[in-house]
């Protein structure tokens, strides 16, 4: 089976690249070949292994060799290669910043953790939900949140409860007890509790020496007192909260979790009847608090306190792994410290320092800022087409701002003067309409009932019954995206010219020749350097001239390093996305398909580079490539569209076809 598996001239291909990056990696995983074969289904699967270890190897060897150990002690891992998949590049990402912790997820965590079917089943439906539940929440006034996913856990562990966590809510990756039909409601019914938490109640107050079960019951007290509050401005809430309000002494029991699920649902339902004293003490209390002042949060602590004493009594313990009922309500950290009590204030005398201002020095030393990079960072995700799923934040965008604004060092030498780009004249606009006009294209149906009234009137009619659109050049914003990777380096085939000094020569013309009072242009480049350093660099912008200093910047430009497409065309978006033109357009400049140091999956970054198109188009970005790669069809087409691309052979036609480009992407 194994001499079977290794003849296939695929994974050959793969486990030759893998040997190139790790010896080691390499030799292990070949080792694992005779007992994770009876797993796969083929030679796919086990190249899809092979480039999963290779990737990993790229950014943490000695991870990928644990993980390719772990492969030949633990054969069954590859049964489910999409859901291995998912968990290494998780692994990579949550502990990108830390090596040891990188080793030791790879080497003890759990590989099924996303083989779970149901919690891919709710996490998949959760996802395509997330910009309309982040619309619910905006609705309650809080449009600066984002919806994430908690960390995922084994099979056998209960699934935890959702968690505010600073300016994001983190929701469970699966629902246990909760009908399909209810998924909906729960969603909203837990931005809505949330948003009361975020609305009513007090935060990060310091826990102190104060019990687990004090804690939980005052979480409990608070969960009521912020619907309360919630259910005066929003009444529907009612309804929507209370679908999930299900206990009962048959269903719930008289732990400590069942009592606490009972009184929930008295303290939100008056219809509900219990006989237990304990739920029935903590109503009455409750309802007497809330008739004084439902803003009086010391009160509702007072008598959570009273209850929680109580439940001592009845030797009633807080379980392990208690979770807020019903399912809806979140872990109320919001409403504490992770700290313990704040220490007293006598003992803290030692560390104050005081200041006195009248001795300060006007003239302070400069601060040291050697070593510290000041570049400011954009994440964005990256498209995964095995998985068929975005890695959220997965790239990493840099702009040094600093080195912009330094003078280049290159001498600059003055283009050519150029006149306008031809073809881009005037044209019909329909937002524009020119009325009553003595001819014209169409007719004017308030002028003609303005002229069948004149000849009623025995009055002489007007007579100008026409109207036509007016015409104007509508206006356009334009990224001219450079690839100044190191393969830009290379002379044009047939030509002395390199291919850098032909992309400067394009960008010179299109920033002189556009009309800057209606076209606004910005020219841009790119590298990349592994996932986590995309540097993205700001020759010209949108608000600048083309002057001396932007042809300086231009003129300095050098070739290196490599071609993440898609991180380039999704900042290039969204640089866009905060302009206000009739046309957007990114023009990309490059010799070659996109590739990277830490990528060796054929197809991964074409395809990620159409997924960023896609979404360009998606935010009315028109994205168009001119590359010199003459065998640059098949990637081109897949990535940008049959007829958005052009592929130029000659050195000399380079500059033109720019010119050319620009008029039909342009033209209306």
């Amino acid at each position: 089976m194994r001499a079977e598996i290794l003849r296939g001239p695929n994974l050959s291909r793969r486990l030759t690249v893998l040997r190139e990056i790790d010896v080691a990696a390499h030799d292990t995983l070949v080792e694992a070949l005779p007992w994770a074969a009876e797993h796969l289904e083929g030679e796919t699967d086990f190249a899809e292994i092979a480039d999963l270890i290779a990737q990993v190897a790229t950014e943490t060897p000695e991870s990928a060799r644990v993980f390719a150990g772990r492969i030949g002690a633990e054969p069954a891992l590859t049964a489910d290669v999409i859901g291995l998949r998912k968990w290494a590049l998780h692994g990579l990402q949550r502990h990108r910043h830390d090596a040891k912790r990188r080793i030791h997820y790879f080497e003890w965590a759990d590989p099924l953790v996303f083989s779970d079917s149901r919690a891919k089943s709710d996490t998949d439906e959760l996802l395509d939900r997330r910009e309309a539940l982040l619309h619910y929440l905006a609705g309650f006034g809080f449009d600066d949140f984002a919806i994430d996913l908690h960390e995922p856990r084994p099979v056998d562990m209960p699934s935890p409860a959702a968690t505010i966590d600073g300016d994001v809510i983190r929701l469970p990756r699966r629902f246990e007890g909760v009908e399909p039909k209810d998924r909906e409601f729960l969603l909203r019914a837990i931005l809505a509790h949330a948003a009361a938490h975020l609305r009513h109640s007090p935060r990060a107050r310091p826990a102190g020496n104060r019990r687990p079960s004090l804690l939980a019951v005052t979480a409990l007290i608070e969960d009521a007192r912020v619907e309360r509050l919630m259910v005066q401005q929003y009444p529907g809430l009612w309804a929507l909260w209370g679908r999930f309000h299900t206990a009962s002494k048959q269903v719930s029991g008289f732990d400590f979790a069942g009592l606490a699920a009972r009184l929930a649902r008295a303290l939100h339902d008056p219809a509900y009847a219990d006989t237990n004293s304990w739920v029935c003490k903590g109503r009455e209390l409750f309802e007497e608090a809330a008739a004084l002042d439902l803003h009086d949060v010391a009160a509702f602590d007072h008598l959570a306190r009273k209850l929680s004493i109580d439940l001592g009594k009845m030797r009633l313990a807080l379980p392990r792994h208690y979770r807020p009922a019903p399912t809806y309500r979140d872990d109320d950290a919001i409403l504490w410290s992770p700290d313990a009590a704040l220490p007293r204030d006598e003992e803290r005398h030692a560390d104050v320092e005081f200041v006195d201002y009248d001795k300060l020095d006007d003239n302070p030393a400069p601060v040291d800022l050697t070593g510290i990079d000041l570049r400011r960072r954009f994440h964005y995700p990256e498209w995964d087409y095995r998985l068929e799923a975005l890695r959220d934040d997965w790239t990493t965008v840099f702009e040094d701002l600093s080195e912009r604004r330094r003078k280049a060092k290159a001498s600059h030498v003055a283009p050519t003067p150029r006149g306008p780009v031809l073809g881009l004249e005037r044209s019909p606009d329909r937002s524009i309409r020119l009325s009553r006009l003595p001819e014209g294209d169409e007719l004017d149906l308030n002028a003609l009932v303005d002229n069948a009234v004149q000849q009623r009137a025995r009055l002489a009619p007007d007579g100008r019954i026409f109207c036509r659109h007016g015409r104007r050049r509508r206006s356009t914003a334009i990224i001219l995206l450079m690839d100044l990777s190191a393969s830009t380096d290379r002379f044009v085939p047939g030509s002395f010219t390199k291919v850098i000094d032909l992309e400067k020569q394009a960008a010179t013309v299109v920033a002189q020749a556009l009309d800057a009072e209606r076209d606004r242009i910005a020219v841009h480049g790119f590298v990349s350097n592994g996932r986590q350093e995309v540097v993205y660099e700001r020759i010209k912008d949108f608000d600048e001239p083309f002057d001396a200093p932007q042809q300086a910047r231009l003129a300095a430009l050098t070739s290196r390093l490599s071609t993440r497409m898609g991180a380039a065309l999704r900042h290039a978006t969204s640089t866009l996305a905060k302009e206000t033109a009739d046309h957007k357009v990114i023009l990309l400049l490059t010799d070659g398909e996109p590739s990277d140091i830490d990528v060796v999956e054929e197809n991964y970054l074409i395809e990620d580079a159409r997924d960023a198109v896609t979404s360009a188009a998606g935010q009315h970005v028109r994205t168009f490539c001119l590359t010199l790669d003459r065998r640059a069809d098949p990637y081109v087409r897949r990535i940008f569209g049959a007829r958005n691309y052009l592929i130029t052979e000659r050195a000399s036609a380079f500059t033109n076809n720019t010119s050319k480009t620009l008029i039909r992407l342009l033209a209306p």
